[in-house]
């Protein structure tokens, strides 16, 4: 049989702890059947220094003698861009630059004032601010860039009628001004080092500050480990890097924001100046002041949000790629992706196609509580005061991923999602699989679960933690899990995604006005099975980059085929989409919600008037968008019946096509006719139990089947003669002759995870009710044990279980017959039942969250969170034929 490869390369926080907890760790990283670790330095005291290097050799040690594969996480803190501290100890003068705002306001003018300048260069505060630490000594090199008068009209909004007042400005402290007849608002801009983000971190968009990064952690783990890259070393994740313009952790970073100084370098003022014309500062007033007539402000934004993406990605992401092929490893991770922040400012990167682009994987991230089974769409408070915007992180993020990974070359079909983590304890093997299922459901191919800590038990740390030295009693289980995910990763690479429909990112759209989120659109596409990617126009404008053509009326990008594109509203969109329209005519191209108000001019100076472009362009409403895509013959519909959960991906591979179905429902099971996109025979998989089961689809490809509440399936298309025919689970539930209940009378005993198999005494539970009821504390392995005494033989047999918290494994007659995961923990064992006595053990394995009541309780709270009951509740039955 060949060898699977290797999927999953969860993170491995290293703290400097003993070589045997390391060597214990990767023994049990290994026993997870994965084959790499990232190793995570961030809260390691002596990053690149001589413990650091101590301690890597020990991970190298163990990693060869394991066969698996080393990904270092490339900083020393959180997030990428500290650069190991070379910022503050060596290159003061690379730290980040701001572009800065102060303004006065004059209300009555017609005749002289005086403004002091020089008390301008620096942001106003609050009362409550006096006393505050500033950075005066750097606030003493800010330089003037422009003064800028503009008319009041409405509220805060002004006149594009702006007057240059750096005519009076010759360095001196003062200047003396006459405005005309008003009411009016002077800015200053300014360059400034200080008070906006964090003083120790690169400055993205310069590019030697950038290169920092490289110098600082790349360079000197090459100098160490040079013999291994390529083969033990296998390439650097970037964690989270991020303009960082703000030190405020929030999603609304958009041009305009009160009070927030904008990234800043010497290059992008030659970009806008190269741009805009010489006299381009007196534009940038209107990046923080609110344009009425619209004249200039959507116009200078967006030049000003192309030019930061592009220097990041020229700076910061591409070059980093560069340096790791030339030194024979690969380039990964992810960036802020949250709300929207994907292609905005501080947290994000501009533009999150362009700030990957360096990257060999396509990279997301799912923590902390950003996607809720059972909550596809709601708001939820997120860590501290952010607020998650559920329709993005459930309908748009896993596709937007898995879309860079399909389109992008580079990426060579690989998405990678770092995930679990800063779930809470709570969060077991349980909901992991069911989120895991989330993400393969949306092409994601590669993991990074978060994480291995090796810190004493309970680390406080963004838990869950999976093995936490021995004290998780799911553990077992999570490795299972963990086999089940690379099998699935193995079946979803190396093939192609099947879509016909394009989405447009909506990057450029919001940076200039009003836009309609993506989520909105992918919303209705995925609620009606309707498979998709999501373009951004770099790809449109560089199709052949993308190993891509237009040809009549179709584009191809990267393998791909689509039949239509769909623009998400947006009150503003660059030229380039015109361009590309005017190019290929056949294309359909749909606007959904409504005509932009105007098209803004590119690298080329010019834009279409609406005359010009409407013309070759169709709008539809977002409620229309599935049915005018199946009249206009885009899309069959994949139900005969609607059911919103259900999510689909297709996918073709050595020839057979593989859809992937998942019900997100939290509640309702699937039981319907699906139309295949196939005809001809096909096999249904459920792919975490390793079963198969053929399907035989009538001539036009419909199939009855059924998908419970929060399970997944594959469907293959192929020949299935050595397979047995489908039978649906309830089906194979309804043709039992005999039911009993054995929900009375079990025997539990209950263990602790590390002292796991030595159960304690048994009691007798005459009803099955939570065992935290009697035992709130308790976090641990409980076994229930129940003889069953049948008068002849079984042909099939199935034992159903009401209500398990969290995970199951049940043993018939001392043979292990299954481990259940999520529901429903309903369990073939008919080939293990036998006339007379039968002896059934269900080990129920919990969460550690109840545990974590034994201990002192940890010093913070990223939200709150209820705690599941344990063990097994409400009816137990089983089905006999």
């Amino acid at each position: 049989m060949k060898k699977m490869n290797n999927y999953i390369l969860p993170f491995l926080w290293m703290r400097g702890e003993d070589e045997a907890i390391i060597r214990r760790e990767m023994e049990k990283i290994d026993e997870c059947g994965i084959k790499a670790v990232c190793v995570e330095a961030r809260p390691h005291n002596d990053f690149c220094g001589p413990g650091w290097w101590h301690d890597m050799d020990i991970v190298i040690d163990e990693a060869k003698k394991r066969d698996m594969k080393i990904w270092i996480l490339d900083d020393k803190h959180f997030p990428t861009g500290y650069a190991n501290g070379l910022i503050e100890e060596k290159y003061p003068e690379r730290k980040k630059q701001y572009l800065a705002c102060t303004a006065c306001d004059v209300f009555g003018s017609s005749r002289p004032h005086t403004l002091n300048i020089r008390r301008m260069m620096k942001p106003t505060i609050g009362f409550w601010q006096i006393g505050q630490p500033a950075n005066d000594a750097e606030r003493e090199k800010n330089k003037v860039l422009s003064i800028v008068a503009v008319p009041f009209a409405e509220g805060n909004h002004f006149h594009e009628k702006e007057l240059n007042l750096m005519g009076q400005y010759h360095g001196q402290d003062e200047i003396t001004f006459t405005l005309p007849k008003g009411q009016w608002r002077i800015h200053v801009l300014y360059i400034t080092y200080t008070d906006g983000g964090n003083e120790s971190y690169i400055n993205m968009i310069d590019s030697v500050s950038a290169h920092t990064q490289i110098e600082g952690v790349y360079e000197e783990h090459y100098k160490h480990y040079g013999d291994l890259f390529g083969n033990v070393i296998a390439g650097f994740f970037s964690d989270e890097p991020q303009l960082g313009n703000t030190s405020e952790q929030c999603y609304d970073t958009k041009l305009g924001k009160p009070g927030m100084q904008l990234p800043w370098s010497g290059e992008l003022a030659e970009m806008l100046k190269e741009r805009c014309g010489e006299d381009y500062q007196r534009l940038l007033v209107f990046l923080f002041a609110e344009g009425e007539e619209k004249k200039h402000e959507p116009q200078i934004r967006y030049d000003y949000m192309d030019c930061v993406s592009r220097l990041y990605q020229k700076n910061f992401s591409e070059p980093i790629g560069r340096w790791c092929h030339e030194h024979g490893v690969e380039y990964i991770g992810h960036v802020v992706e949250d709300n929207g922040v994907h292609s905005r400012l501080g947290l994000g990167d501009a533009h999150w196609f362009r700030a990957i682009s360096g990257q060999d994987m396509a990279g997301i991230d799912v923590i902390g509580g950003q996607v809720i089974y059972g909550a596809p769409a709601q708001e939820r408070k997120g860590m501290g005061p952010l607020v998650l915007d559920g329709e993005f992180y459930h309908y748009a993020l896993g596709k937007m991923g898995a879309s860079a990974g399909h389109l992008d070359p580079k990426k060579k079909g690989r998405t990678m999602c770092e995930l679990f983590g800063a779930y809470g304890w709570n969060f077991g093997v349980r909901d992991m699989k069911r989120l895991l299922d989330h993400l393969l459901v949306r092409g994601v191919n590669y993991l990074v679960p978060h994480a291995f800590s090796m810190a004493n038990y309970p680390d406080f740390d963004c838990p869950p933690h999976f093995y936490a030295g021995g004290n998780n009693p799911e553990f077992p289980y999570f490795a299972e899990m963990m086999k089940y995910a690379n099998r699935m990763c193995d079946t979803l690479n190396s093939g192609v995604h099947k879509a016909r429909i394009a989405v447009l990112y909506d990057g450029e759209g919001d940076w200039s006005g009003d836009c309609m989120p993506m989520q909105k659109v992918c919303r209705e596409l995925i609620t009606n099975q309707i498979e998709f990617d999501i373009v951004c126009l770099d790809m449109l404008q560089n199709l052949k980059t993308y190993n891509g053509y237009a040809d009549g009326n179709k584009v191809v990008i990267n393998g791909e085929t689509f039949d239509v594109l769909l623009v998400p509203y947006a009150e503003y969109l660059p030229e380039r989409l015109y361009a590309f329209k005017k190019e290929n005519p056949s294309f359909p191209i749909y606007f959904v919600g409504g005509y932009p108000k105007a098209m803004l001019m590119d690298e080329v100076r010019k834009a279409p008037s609406k005359d010009e472009w409407k013309k070759l362009f169709t709008t539809v409403s977002l409620d229309e968008v599935a049915g005018e895509l199946e009249c206009n013959d885009f899309n069959r519909p994949f139900l005969e019946e609607e059911f919103a959960d259900l999510t689909m991906y297709r996918y073709e591979k050595d020839g057979r096509q593989i859809i992937m179905l998942m019900n997100e429902s939290a509640e309702e099971d699937f039981n319907g006719i699906v139309n295949l996109p196939f005809e001809g025979p096909a096999t249904y998989i459920d792919a975490f139990r390793e079963k198969k089961w053929a399907l035989d689809p009538k001539t036009d490809g419909r199939v009855r089947i059924e998908v419970p509440a929060g399970e997944s399936c594959l469907i293959v298309e192929g020949e299935n003669a050595d397979v047995k025919p489908y039978c649906a689970l309830s089906g194979r539930l309804r043709a039992a002759d005999k039911i009993i209940d054995i929900s009375h009378e079990w025997k539990v005993s209950a263990v602790k995870a590390k002292e796991y198999p030595a159960f304690g005494d048994e009691e007798i539970l005459r009803d099955l009710e939570p065992y935290s009821n009697e035992h709130p504390d308790f976090a641990g392995v409980l076994r229930y044990r129940k003889t069953v005494e049948l008068d002849r033989d079984v042909k099939e047999a199935y034992l159903e279980m009401e209500q398990v918290y969290d995970v199951v494994k049940v043993t018939v007659n001392g043979k292990i017959s299954e481990i259940r995961l999520t529901p429903p923990y309903t369990v073939g064992i008919g080939d293990f039942l036998k006339q007379g006595e039968n002896e059934i053990i269900c080990e129920v394995a919990t969460t550690p969250a109840r545990d974590q009541r034994n201990y002192p309780s940890a010093p913070f709270d990223f939200n709150h969170e209820v705690t599941d009951p344990t063990g097994i509740c409400g009816k137990v039955k089983l089905y006999i034929k």
